[in-house]
């Protein structure tokens, strides 16, 4: 994770001084951590950046271009047809807290069925084993992004076909900022995410990880995640 993030992180330190990149080993103890207050700023799946935000009080500074659309894929030879057929079967899905397993788990909600329940879930660990794992037949269907599904190699996509996609897309990620950074480092940050991408590294980098640009990102955007923090404050639902 270091490698694509260092120019973001130069480019950032050069607006504050100094810039120190962090992470953690799971998603439990990244969301222990952020509320802790560990970070200054985080670069943010959807969910987790709305969760900080009404839990813990960050301020959402910016949103990237790249918008999340989750899919639902099956073997081209299965008879499973929509979500609803999933019903006494399967779902590969990357890792349990993930954005894709909260965008899944409400469409199924949708579909009269209960992830865990009508339907048993498979964790593949990694998005990058969730095709692989329908392949195999080791589930049913399996739920991953455009960003892995648009760029899987050919032999991979000859053998699945699309049996879900997403209507309404999610910010693919959101930097929030922790209350003590304070208003005039918050705009200045602001500002260097917006112009991250007129810069050589910036161009580079947004080639690399598809998220297009860092632009604004309002309370509506911010409210329209709250479906998918549910299971995050309410784990007995997991």
């Amino acid at each position: 994770m270091v490698d694509p993030f260092a120019p973001l992180k130069e480019h950032i330190a050069a607006s504050w001084a100094s810039c120190i990149l962090s992470t953690a080993q799971d998603y439990k103890n990244f969301i222990e951590r952020t509320s802790a207050g560990e970070f200054d700023f985080i670069f943010d799946a959807p969910h987790l950046a709305r969760l900080a935000q009404k839990r813990d009080g960050y301020h959402p500074l910016a949103k990237t271009g790249y918008n999340i659309v989750i899919l639902a894929l099956t073997r081209k030879d299965s008879s499973v047809k929509t979500l609803a057929d999933l019903r006494g079967r399967e779902i590969s899905i990357g890792a349990r807290m993930s954005m894709t397993h909260q965008i899944i788990r409400e469409e199924l909600r949708k579909n009269g069925l209960v992830l865990g329940k009508d339907v048993r879930y498979l964790d593949t660990a990694y998005f990058t084993n969730v095709l692989q794992s329908v392949i195999r037949g080791d589930a049913a269907a399996g739920a991953t992004g455009t960003l892995f599904w648009d760029t899987a190699p050919a032999e991979e996509r000859n053998e699945l076909r699309e049996i879900f996609r997403q209507k309404d897309p999610v910010p693919g990620f959101i930097v929030v900022a922790h209350p003590r950074v304070g208003e005039a480092m918050m705009r200045k940050l602001q500002n260097a995410l917006y112009t991250f991408k007129d810069t050589p590294e910036g161009k580079a980098y947004f080639q690399k990880t598809n998220q297009i640009d860092f632009r604004p990102v309002d309370a509506a955007t911010m409210r329209s995640l709250e479906p998918y923090i549910r299971m995050l404050v309410q784990p007995s639902e997991q």
